[in-house]
């Protein structure tokens, strides 16, 4: 028989423990220590504890479910904190290796669902994406969060049996920096053109994206024009602390890429990362970490001509 209840205090070592035993090693953090769950999953703004439900069997934590909102798209024109509740999402689902069973996990999923719509939920998703991830950045999904990774078997499972559909997929992808460096035959006329500039403790682009990664060290590259100095690209990169620990390589997780409308197709998006990578090697980082839409296929063949390999996949999951 199991019990559900809402998350406690106390609950954090029990949860740690079952990350541990059930998480994917690929693409998230392994093992995940009980003060990295506080800062990334509870001692964040959108954190409410009735929104995380715990499975007991005779005293013992076997499983848990976590149910969030995320604020409005326009986040430019929303105040801080302020999230929008029509959107739900059950962010994540752990059981016990062994105990997927037609109690558990149905039941969790189910009181993730009834906490959703009781705080105003009119269609639920699972999994965390953009702006739909409130917690787990930083500890699941690669560089920015995305879905429910592939190789999260039982989270899958649960939800398809209970008849949430497969919306998007996002492909999370891998520079090997011990790899040789690839060969831009645009590099040495864009380089006379433009100037790189990075620039360290760099300010996140809005405040969910201080809320999921402000507290690693972020460095912002930009593309200028030599000429005027006026934009041509900008990234980020963030230090993907935690990720590190089944291989023990270290890894930077690229995210925010754009190019200014105007001089898209030039090369420009290209020889921005491709510096990236550069400094990346010569700061003896080991990996570099992206993502993007699985229907993105520009996105995958710039990539790709870097030296990026898929390593994951993810899909967001919507109950019709």
């Amino acid at each position: 028989m199991t019990r559900f209840r809402p998350f406690r205090n106390s609950d954090p070592p029990a949860l740690v423990r079952l990350w541990n035993q059930a998480i994917p090693p690929s693409a998230t953090a392994r093992p995940l220590r009980v003060h990295e769950l506080d800062t990334h999953a509870f001692g964040v703004v959108p954190f409410e504890a009735p929104g995380l439900i715990v499975g007991e069997r005779n005293g013992r934590i076997v499983g848990f479910v976590h149910a969030g909102f995320g604020p409005e798209l326009a986040l430019a024109s929303i105040p801080p904190f302020q999230l929008g509740f029509e959107l739900g999402t059950i962010a994540m689902l752990v059981v016990e290796p062994g105990l997927d069973d037609q109690e558990l996990a149905p039941g969790l999923l189910a009181a993730a669902e009834h906490y959703l719509r009781a705080r105003g939920a009119k269609v639920v998703y699972a999994g965390g994406l953009f702006p739909l991830n409130p917690f787990y950045w930083g500890l699941y999904g690669g560089s920015e969060g995305s879905g429910v990774l592939s190789g999260h078997e039982s989270f899958h499972r649960a939800l398809i049996d209970r008849g949430y559909q497969p919306v998007s997929s996002t492909v999370l992808l891998e520079a090997d920096l011990s790899n040789p460096e690839p060969r831009d035959p645009r590099a040495a006329l864009i380089r006379r053109q433009t100037q790189v500039e990075f620039l360290e403790d760099a300010l996140p682009a809005n405040w969910w994206e201080n809320l999921g990664v402000g507290h690693c060290p972020l460095t912002a590259a930009r593309l200028l024009n030599k000429s005027d100095g006026s934009p041509l690209a900008h990234a980020s990169i963030w230090d993907m602390q935690g990720f590190d620990r089944e291989d023990g390589r270290s890894r930077i997780g690229l995210i925010n890429l754009e190019v200014v409308p105007d001089y898209r197709r030039k090369g420009f998006g290209r020889f921005l990362v491709s510096e990236i990578l550069r400094r990346a090697r010569a700061n003896l980082v080991g990996l570099v970490e992206v993502q993007t839409a699985a229907s993105n296929q520009p996105a995958l063949a710039l990539y790709a001509s870097l030296g990026f390999v898929p390593i994951e996949h993810s899909t967001l999951y919507r109950l019709p």
